[in-house]
């Protein structure tokens, strides 16, 4: 993927998240529209339909083309979203400079939880913009495992109903190997939860 402003203004607005996912044991981190990340579009599809929010004929064209017409995520149809969003994966060596380590931002957070000491407004836009590029979502198709921190829709509802979906903080799942965030013993998942 070529990362660039763009990609980092997108992050930052809310318009693409960054999702972990795992696919037959193999790990892919995925940068795309937060909407690419539901598991089963189909059902927001038809809750439009059934408000009268869309036509038959416009439910009908959306079902169609959304996702590259893969409406429903599955495990036997990854490969295919993966191959349509070839552009959107991260490699190893974009990770590596993913976050911008900011020492300063760190040190600061820090503090904030140990002391209740206030970030001046520019530390606290700071950390905000390295917590948008942290992973909003989490995908494992092989333990049917569906987890989100995006609290401002309910994205599990999304999931299928053989799987555990929940919006919970999921950093616990990703293999430590794969923990980008962390930076010269630096963990900045911290920066979630200011």
């Amino acid at each position: 993927m070529k990362l660039n402003q763009a990609v980092f203004n997108d992050l930052w607005n809310g318009e693409k998240s960054v999702c972990f996912f795992v696919h037959f044991g193999k790990c892919y981190w995925i940068i795309d529209e937060k909407y690419n990340f539901s598991l089963d579009a189909e059902k927001d599809y038809r809750a439009y339909l059934e408000d009268g929010d869309i036509t038959q004929e416009q439910y009908e064209q959306s079902c169609k083309i959304f996702r590259g017409g893969i409406l429903k995520m599955t495990s036997e149809n990854f490969p295919q979203y993966l191959n349509d969003s070839s552009e959107k994966i991260l490699s190893s060596g974009d990770l590596k400079n993913f976050i911008a380590a900011d020492y300063e931002v760190f040190e600061k957070v820090e503090n904030y939880f140990l002391t209740g000491d206030g970030l001046s407004s520019a530390l606290f836009e700071k950390a905000n913009i390295i917590n948008s590029k942290l992973p909003r979502f989490y995908i494992n198709f092989d333990r049917k495992i569906f987890m989100h921190m995006d609290d401002v829709r309910g994205h599990e509802s999304l999931a299928y109903s053989d799987w555990t979906a929940e919006c919970f903080d999921f950093s616990f799942l990703i293999p430590a190997r794969e923990r980008y965030w962390i930076v010269a013993g630096n963990d900045y998942w911290k920066l979630r939860f200011i």
